[in-house]
């Protein structure tokens, strides 16, 4: 009976902790989901696509390159998240079908690392700048900053993990033997977004 009874108390006990959790974890998520998902979408752009081609001049171990690409962004619908509630997405790729504008790839052989892990593959690239920005989706002095001359980072760890972040110049040119020497992409447009329903 003493067995029964306190199989009992643990079947309540687990039942009110999943109830609590739900309540406090789980339900202000879903509140949060359903709030976004009722508000209005943004509008949409007029121009929902761009070409914008770009000139990069740099140098590595002492010998100059010469990249000549073509950004291209469009207009990818509506995305939602808790910090913006609806916004409009874009996607940027190259016209020459490379993914980025890379400067260095190495493997985790090579003794390039930007952290203390194992790694097995880092690249050093030039981001040319998010979408939005050359679609002319951003309010007056919310403008891009270029990173010019810096460059950023990429690595992939051998337990599966990654990160990125920015590589100043001076530590470009100390430890890479990089150079940014120039760069020269299109401006931005000056785009409208369409406030009418569709």
């Amino acid at each position: 009976m003493k067995i029964k009874t306190f199989s009992v108390a643990i079947i309540i006990a687990s039942i009110a902790i999943a109830a609590i959790i739900a309540y406090f974890v789980v339900l202000p998520w879903v509140m949060i989901a359903l709030g976004i998902s009722i508000m209005p979408n943004p509008p949409k752009p007029e121009v929902t696509y761009g070409e914008f081609p770009f000139h990069l001049v740099y140098e590595i171990n002492g010998q100059q390159k010469v990249v000549q690409d073509t950004l291209i962004c469009e207009y990818d619908g509506i995305g939602m998240n808790e910090g913006q509630g609806k916004y409009r997405k874009w996607k940027e790729r190259l016209a020459s079908g490379n993914k980025s504008i890379l400067l260095l790839n190495a493997d985790g052989a090579s003794g390039i690392a930007f952290s203390n892990k194992e790694t097995l593959k880092q690249e050093i690239y030039y981001d040319p700048g998010p979408g939005w920005y050359f679609m002319g989706d951003y309010e007056p002095g919310n403008e891009y900053r270029q990173n010019s001359p810096n460059a950023s980072y990429s690595e992939q760890y051998k337990d599966g993990n990654g990160s990125y972040g920015i590589i100043h110049a001076d530590e470009l040119i100390s430890k890479y033997h990089i150079k940014l020497i120039s760069w020269d992409i299109a401006k931005p447009i000056k785009n409208k977004f369409s406030t009418t329903k569709k």
